[in-house]
């Protein structure tokens, strides 16, 4: 994972009170790409929409290998946008949003490379080069230097 877009959003989270679950393929230590380190809790395809407010994805190299096609986590983000529950994904993971057909129709943004940029319009999204869009309960960020804005809006999204 990418650390600041996984810790930042985090500590914005923890700060208002919230309790953060750590998903991952598998529950273990999950390494960032600048040297942080996180505890998933449980596995994906353990995760319940029933049981959090929000789901949250963060971006790093790996997620194309890792998220992109994993279908338990289509099934769960869909579950939560179809609840009306929070769906945030920064960076490559907003793939994983289009490929459960979340951003048919819609202005999405993702880390610029081109095979995301392509999944994306594969998705139906129309690709724009915003830092951050949000429709209703989906909020999308573009990249690591949105870390920050990306946490608050998820942090806003969740006070109303």
């Amino acid at each position: 994972f990418r650390d600041e877009e996984f810790f930042q959003p985090k500590k914005i989270l923890e700060d208002e009170g919230a309790t953060v679950v750590v998903a991952s393929t598998t529950a273990r230590i999950c390494r960032g790409m600048k040297g942080g380190s996180a505890q998933a809790d449980i596995a994906i395809a353990d995760a319940k929409a029933d049981d959090y407010a929000a789901v949250v994805l963060c971006g790093g190299s790996s997620v194309p290998e890792f998220l992109w096609n994993d279908k338990k986590l289509q099934e769960l983000v869909g579950a939560m946008s179809t609840a009306g529950k929070i769906v945030a994904a920064i960076c490559l993971s907003t793939v994983v949003l289009a490929k459960a057909k979340l951003l048919a129709g819609r202005e999405a943004t993702v880390y610029f490379l081109p095979h995301a940029i392509e999944e994306l319009k594969n998705g139906g999204a129309k690709y724009v080069t915003e830092p951050l869009v949000i429709h209703n309960n989906i909020i999308l960020a573009e990249g690591p230097p949105d870390s920050q804005s990306f946490g608050q809006a998820i942090r806003n999204a969740l006070e109303t």
